[in-house]
């Protein structure tokens, strides 16, 4: 069964079709009687000509312009045309086919008065005149009212066989027209339905779908589209997924771990001290500051996390962050290097979730990079913009993983471990808090380390 908007597309092509196919018809149909109406009237001015010789071959034996008018007609003076048959003006037996009586024929001196045929004034629709001349010399007029009323049975007989073809032409026309808009119709929603049929199986879920553009039209390029759609998709559901499974991985280890102790001293086999209530304590923290994070993550990338912000200086801020940590970077054996600059710039933040990106950083650069550094902040600025560039001195981690460095719950096995105490969200977070102020984090190699790049907006005057 053909779709609806197969028979609207059909409909309006042959609608379109058969406006322009009408328009072009009676167009030719007007033009071909104009131009048949102008040959007859060359035909009937073609045989005045010739009677106008006949009565100047007569004027010049009599002349008499009457006289050689009349004596074109064996009676009386000249009130039809010349040459008539008497039968011509008889009335049609029954079943003969009219005959065409031509209109009356006036001849006029050079002074315009009539002296022979038609004596009456001459019709609204004006006549047909031709001149009269013996021996190089105009003698008269001989003129013709042009034809009024009902066309000639020839004409009317010609008119109808031109109506007839018309007919025959336009019912061959509109059957190839028809033709022709089914063709288009069906080549025009051949794609649309394959896109149809993708968008329902995107809507089954299977993101392994995919569409072939053919072509480089519009149609091509939404196919191309639609596919990039669907491998978006495709991706999103895998880190949903991976998502879902790391999170219950996730609560599924302190929770473990709080039930295995609380068993242990329910059953007795280990004592209720204040050791194993600091154990408990700290795998209560634990799940507590992994559940925090989920939740400020959640808040960031829904669009729901509120950020207070203010103009602050940028140098004293990140100079503050950096005095904190200096020591715990020293005991481990770091060197911690600054290079800020001389250039103050004011920028509209929240000073506690900047913060805590920079604390994510710093963090981050503890547990995964190797003594003794060096980690270097420092601070670049333009018209635009400003970056903060945070670096360690390795080991880093491998190119493939830098675009998934800010996934949540990613780690690589070579740098980053549950074992060091890292939640695999702090990144995530990073980004989003980020994010949020309107600016850009990114990750990079950097000779044998890894530098993190933030860039913010500056405020326009």
């Amino acid at each position: 069964m053909r779709s609806r908007l197969f028979w609207k597309l059909f409909g309006l092509q042959l609608l379109a079709a058969a406006v322009l196919l009408g328009s072009a018809l009676l167009v030719v149909r007007a033009y071909t009687a104009y131009n048949f109406s102008m040959y007859m009237e060359s035909v009937e001015r073609t045989r005045l000509h010739e009677l106008a010789e006949r009565i100047a071959q007569r004027y010049v034996v009599s002349h008499d312009l009457a006289q050689a008018a009349d004596s074109l007609r064996p009676q009386g003076p000249l009130p039809e045309q010349a040459i008539d048959a008497p039968d011509d003006r008889a009335p049609p037996r029954p079943g003969q086919r009219p005959r065409h009586r031509p209109p009356p024929l006036t001849v006029r001196d050079t002074g315009g008065i009539v002296v022979s045929g038609n004596t009456h004034p001459e019709p609204p629709q004006g006549s047909i005149e031709v001149p009269i001349e013996a021996n190089g010399h105009r003698i008269g007029t001989l003129s013709q009212p042009r034809v009024q009323g009902p066309p000639p049975f020839d004409q009317q007989r010609f008119a109808a066989q031109q109506l007839r073809s018309l007919a025959v032409i336009g019912a061959c026309a509109m059957g190839l027209a028809a033709l022709f808009a089914s063709l288009i119709t069906a080549f025009i929603l051949r794609p649309i339905r394959r896109l149809s049929d993708g968008v329902a199986a995107l809507a089954r879920r299977e993101f392994s779908t995919r569409l072939d553009p053919l072509g480089d039209d519009e149609l091509s390029r939404l196919a191309t589209d639609f596919n990039r759609l669907a491998a978006a998709l495709a991706r999103y559901d895998e880190r949903q997924r991976q998502w879902l499974a790391d999170i219950a991985h996730e609560l599924r280890t302190p929770l473990a771990t709080l039930r295995a102790e609380l068993e242990a001293r329910l059953d007795g086999v280990r004592p209720i001290d204040a050791a194993a209530l600091r154990s408990l304590h700290q795998e209560t923290l634990r799940l507590g500051r992994l559940v925090d994070d989920l939740h400020l993550l959640s808040l960031a990338e829904s669009g729901g996390l509120v950020l207070h912000t203010a103009p602050t200086p940028l140098v004293p801020l990140l100079e503050s962050c950096v005095e904190r940590y200096r020591e715990r970077f020293h005991a481990q054996g770091f060197r911690l290097l600054t290079d800020i600059g001389h250039d103050a710039p004011v920028l509209t933040l929240d000073i506690q979730r900047f913060e805590q990106v920079l604390a994510n950083l710093l963090d981050n650069i503890l547990r995964h990079a190797e003594p003794p550094g060096p980690v270097t902040l420092a601070l670049r600025t333009s018209q635009w913009e400003c970056c903060i560039s945070l670096s360690d001195g390795g080991p880093g981690v491998p190119d493939a993983a830098l675009p998934r460095l800010f996934d949540r719950l990613f780690r690589t096995d070579a740098a980053r471990s549950r074992s060091n105490g890292g939640s695999g969200l702090g990144l995530a977070i990073c980004r989003s808090i980020i994010v949020a102020h309107g600016g850009h984090i990114a990750a990079r190699r950097d000779g044998r380390g890894l530098t993190f790049d933030i860039r913010l907006p500056r405020d326009t005057p």
